[in-house]
């Protein structure tokens, strides 16, 4: 399922644990990250390629339950298309840890993005460059919340500068 970046606070992580990130907008991933590992207490950190060498290691991993903590957040870094037969096994043995893949930006016809977008219990959330637009909806945004006046020809100079 495709989740436009400004549609995030709608997630419910009780129901959606398969996550898809791509983009070049890191800033924008980071923060979404971060918005729901406040949530939780596990967070383990994988580059792609580690867990392409070690797949049974990461299955295992994935299947092994703590006693304390009933879910952990898995971080996959620079996710390819290579990935796709893993999260596949993951999603069929339905998993519950929450797994968040950290891709750059992937092309429509990406098998990996087409798996998150076709499937309903999967979510896949685009991260585009920022432009104008979105710059000065951050900045008035920002302003607001700190209470700080700021003439448009003001926003309009970080804007250009940004």
């Amino acid at each position: 399922m495709i989740i436009k970046s400004f549609e995030i606070n709608k997630i419910n992580l009780d129901l959606n644990n398969l996550f898809l990130l791509y983009g070049k907008n890191n800033g924008f991933k980071n923060e979404f990250t971060k918005n729901i590992i406040k949530k939780k207490n596990n967070v383990f950190n994988y580059e792609e390629k580690d867990i392409l060498d070690n797949k049974d290691n990461f299955i295992e991993e994935l299947l092994t339950k703590s006693l304390f903590d009933d879910q952990k957040i898995i971080i996959i870094k620079r996710s390819t298309d290579k990935i796709l037969n893993i999260i596949e096994d993951i999603f069929s043995k339905k998993i519950k840890d929450i797994i968040i893949l950290n891709a750059d930006n992937l092309e429509k016809k990406s098998k990996l993005r087409n798996f998150f977008e076709k499937n309903k219990n999967t979510i896949c959330i685009p991260f585009y460059e920022d432009n104008e637009r979105s710059l000065i909806s951050i900045i008035q945004k920002f302003l607001k919340e700190k209470k700080i006046l700021l003439s448009n020809e003001s926003i309009n100079l970080i804007v250009r500068r940004c």
